[in-house]
């Protein structure tokens, strides 16, 4: 009996327990909302929205590799031969406020370049803001400067594309929308050899149509109180396009139009002409003549390549470039060199 009862007792002893232990609901707790990525495509292809927010994003940049010969001079050794790679990733945010489109853009640039001493380089290449509204655009920040892209840069393709005046700083400007293909750009950038409040005032007019632009940009330099201008016509028949640059320098400035062979070229006229062989294949040709404002006489570079699309995302873009001048005796008076840049854009 004493043994049946501890027996009885323990089992309800147990029952017991597991009733309380029932009796007590156990609380999962609820997994929080998960928000998928949506798409925004008010800004063209690519865009999302950040979780949780109204700013549509677009991550892209692309993979570089190239390659490069350059002539140093007579004799069969004298030539290099370098390599060059590069990382650039770009992240475009912009958003809707009830002053127009908002949008932030940078592009960050990490590149390796070989030689006796390899070398790895990091760089912010673009970093701006911009305002975006139906009559025009306002931007702060850092990149291309307008003397270098609103009416396009050198020759329209691969890795030698001329001298124009190129300069990547910083920058306050705002370009006018005028419409039926009318805009114009008023900036001033800043000049990154000076530590004061030395600017260049920059200003230019474009038209564009179906058939092609012309435009002309002015810049100032107050550092080195030099100017320069240019006049830019580019036009399209079918498969073909070419374009004519105009360039005048007055001195060394931001706005110089560097001599291949030293020195600073007052008159220097840029001329391309490409040819779409088929939607993949394109061939290219330019000529930049440069007048004698240096130690020799005038200066003529020839280039041309091709601009090879493959496959989606790949570009492949093989150049040459021969310079010629008419050096005094004992002066080398002609230069070759070549690339061979790919691309992987995404």
């Amino acid at each position: 009996m004493n043994i049946k009862s501890l027996l009885l007792g323990s089992a309800a002893a147990l029952v017991a327990a597991t009733g309380a232990r029932a009796a007590d609901a156990i609380v999962i707790a609820e997994p929080e909302p998960m928000e998928y990525v949506r798409i925004c495509d008010m800004y063209g292809a690519g865009f999302f929205y950040i979780p949780g927010t109204e700013n549509c994003l677009k991550i892209g940049g692309y993979i570089r590799y190239q390659m490069n010969y350059n002539e140093d001079g007579a004799g069969a050794d004298s030539y290099s031969f370098t390599k060059q790679a590069r990382f650039a990733p770009t992240f475009d945010v912009r958003t809707e406020t009830e002053w127009g489109t908002l949008r932030g853009f940078a592009e960050i640039r990490f590149n390796w370049f070989s030689g006796l001493v390899p070398s790895t380089v990091t760089e912010v290449n673009h970093a701006f803001i911009e305002l975006q509204q139906a009559m025009g655009t306002f931007r702060i920040g850092k990149g291309d400067t307008p003397y270098a892209r609103f009416l396009g840069y050198g020759s329209p393709f691969g890795p030698f594309d001329g001298s124009y005046g190129f300069n990547n700083s910083g920058e306050i400007s705002y370009t006018f929308n005028g419409g039926n293909g009318f805009s114009a750009v008023i900036a001033a950038v800043e000049i990154a050899n000076s530590n004061k409040f030395d600017v260049g005032v920059e200003g230019g007019v474009n038209f564009t149509q179906g058939w092609g632009s012309v435009g002309a940009m002015a810049g100032y330099d107050t550092f080195t109180e030099e100017w320069g201008a240019k006049a830019v016509v580019n036009a399209t028949f079918g498969l073909f396009s070419v374009g004519a640059h105009a360039y005048y320098s007055s001195g060394d400035s931001i706005y110089a139009i560097d001599n291949p062979f030293g020195g600073v070229s007052e008159i220097s006229v840029l001329a391309y002409a490409k040819a779409n062989v088929n939607e993949k294949l394109a061939v290219a040709a330019a000529v930049q003549w440069f007048d004698d404002e240096n130690a020799f006489d005038d200066t003529w570079q020839l280039t041309g390549g091709l601009d090879w699309r493959p496959v989606s995302g790949l570009r492949i873009r093989p150049e040459i470039q021969y310079t010629k001048t008419d050096a005094p005796a004992g002066f080398d008076d002609s230069n070759w060199r070549a690339a061979l840049r790919f691309d992987r854009s995404f």
